[in-house]
């Protein structure tokens, strides 16, 4: 028989009891700095996607830039800088590191890359611009691959044919400066840090280093690319030594430009006290500059804003154009650097911003896009590709001279400030044939000779006998002036004082004159 259990409970049990605890649930772990979340994922579905569209999705904007690029390469005479690389590729090389010593040291890779390539192709302007035009079409393939690897085939097909079709692109990739290959070292420098941080080994590395020297020796201003590069190493490092394995293939990058930059900055006084001060004006003007003109200019920065993001794939092409922006703009406060065409590196960043917009728009939109920007730019591209496309009339002077010259006639080119008798002489010499151009009368040593790089003349003193006693003198002088003859300097107008202006022109970025000795005894 059986007992009743005790009051208020069951029956004992030598079994253990159990203490269970109700907690809230703990939150989700934090994602990995480079483990991409749901937004950074490429935008599905891609339908498309198959590596031969992959691999036309490269090529397509270096076919593009390619075919662009070379409509009217020949076209547009030389510009002042152009006429300067032209002057330094072609010079003896005694006299070539003359100049470098004392002026242009920033430039000196540049030119001696192009030397090389003189002695193969020559020097003419379309000679002296191709080696620009493809750095400017592999820079165009290379957009394309970062944008394949941070966004898809839909962003790396979008942002290269949109880098392809800017008129700043062809501009640039028309010009016999270095600014191409600057655009073009920076896109492969970002390219391999990608590639680095996704599997560090040492050939990358050393590959980043190479690309990094590239682009210091080439443009000193694209170094502020690393402070961007810095920013993406420390928020994609698995581990922080991969951090400090980037510092130290940049560090390793950056050292040959060191000697540049140390002779550039005792150049400094004749480089860059012409560049203005940076006010809110021009900064205004900068986004025209950089696209090529002010409704392409609010649409691809339109774009820009909304994909702009510091999301693991965004803060790629993001922090690319932000802070060498910024970093431009603080040194800008300290020395005069602010030109547009010094953060031309930063365009692939806005492009690839700009299609980040558009990843999760359909494909027919996104070339919707990418043909309006196209169509924006058209009437850019046929200005670009006028004789004075690139901002100065150069070879208009030839016409005008090869009209009007008669044997006998003499030219005078204007002070040496500001580049007035330099850059004139430098677009007489460039085209007009020697065997029908004016006698260079006041010139003592020609230009690029003794470390200079503009021409020596009389000195003031001799230019009355320097001159002699010509029935006719031409002058040819920087800018557009109503009295070709004031402020050409004492001792020139004094000299011409016996002479009376029979007829002025005016082609752009010069003034024209063609004086006529007055009769004896008239005022």
């Amino acid at each position: 028989m059986t007992g009743n259990p005790p009051p208020g409970g069951g029956a004992k049990s030598d079994a253990p009891t159990a203490l269970i605890v109700r907690v809230r649930d703990a939150p989700p772990e934090p994602a990995a700095p480079w483990q991409p979340t749901e937004a950074d994922r490429p935008a599905p579905p891609e339908p498309l996607d198959a590596p031969w569209l992959r691999q036309l999705a490269r090529l397509l904007p270096v076919a593009v830039v390619g075919v662009l690029g070379g409509i009217g390469i020949n076209r547009p005479g030389l510009w002042e800088d152009e006429l300067a690389t032209w002057g330094m590729v072609t010079v003896g090389t005694d006299d070539f590191v003359a100049v470098l010593r004392n002026v242009d040291a920033s430039l000196g890779a540049y030119y001696l890359l192009l030397r090389g390539w003189v002695a193969l192709a020559g020097s003419s302007d379309v000679a002296l611009r191709t080696p620009s035009l493809l750095a400017m079409a592999a820079a165009a393939g290379l957009v394309a691959a970062i944008g394949l690897r941070i966004g898809g085939l839909r962003v790396g097909l979008v942002a290269g044919v949109l880098f392809a079709v800017l008129p700043t692109t062809s501009r640039y990739a028309q010009e016999a400066r270095p600014y191409a290959f600057a655009v073009c070292a920076a896109a492969l420098a970002t390219l391999l840090l990608l590639r680095l941080l996704e599997r560090p080994r040492f050939v990358r590395y050393l590959g980043y280093a190479a690309a990094v020297a590239l682009l210091g020796l080439l443009h000193l201003v694209g170094l502020l690319l690393l402070a961007a590069h810095a920013l993406i190493a420390w928020r994609a490092a698995d581990r922080r030594r991969t951090f400090f394995g980037w510092l130290g293939a940049a560090t390793a990058g950056v050292l040959p430009a060191l000697p540049v930059l140390w002779l550039g900055g005792r150049q400094t006084g004749t480089q860059i006290t012409w560049i203005p001060p940076v006010t809110p004006d021009r900064l205004a003007d900068t986004p025209e500059a950089l696209f090529g003109g002010p409704l392409l200019a609010g649409a691809v920065l339109a774009l820009a804003f909304l994909g702009m993001s510091m999301r693991q794939r965004s803060a790629v092409a993001t922090a690319w154009l932000v802070l060498p922006t910024l970093g431009l703009l603080v040194a800008a406060r300290l020395v005069p650097l602010w030109l547009p065409r010094y953060l031309l590196f930063t365009v692939p960043a806005w492009v690839l911003v700009a299609s980040l917009a558009l990843r999760r728009s359909s494909l027919l939109r996104g070339t919707a896009a990418v043909l309006a920007v196209g169509l924006l730019g058209v009437p850019v591209q046929v200005e670009i590709r006028g004789v004075t496309g690139h901002g100065q009339g150069t070879s208009e002077i030839a016409a005008v001279l090869r009209a009007h010259a008669a044997p006998g006639d003499t030219l005078v080119y204007g002070p040496f400030d500001a580049g007035d008798q330099r850059t004139s002489r430098d677009a007489v010499n460039r085209y007009v044939d020697e065997s029908w151009r004016p006698r260079d009368a006041l010139m003592t040593v020609p230009a690029r000779r003794q470390g200079t790089l503009g021409a020596q003349e009389c000195a003031d003193r001799d230019v009355p006998v320097c001159l002699g006693r010509p029935e006719r003198v031409w002058i040819v002088r920087k800018g557009a002036l109503d009295d070709p003859v004031q402020r050409i300097g004492p001792a020139k107008e004094a000299a011409l004082k016996p002479y009376a202006v029979a007829r002025t022109w005016r082609v752009r970025g010069f003034s024209i004159a063609l004086l006529v000795r007055r009769p004896e005894g008239t005022k």
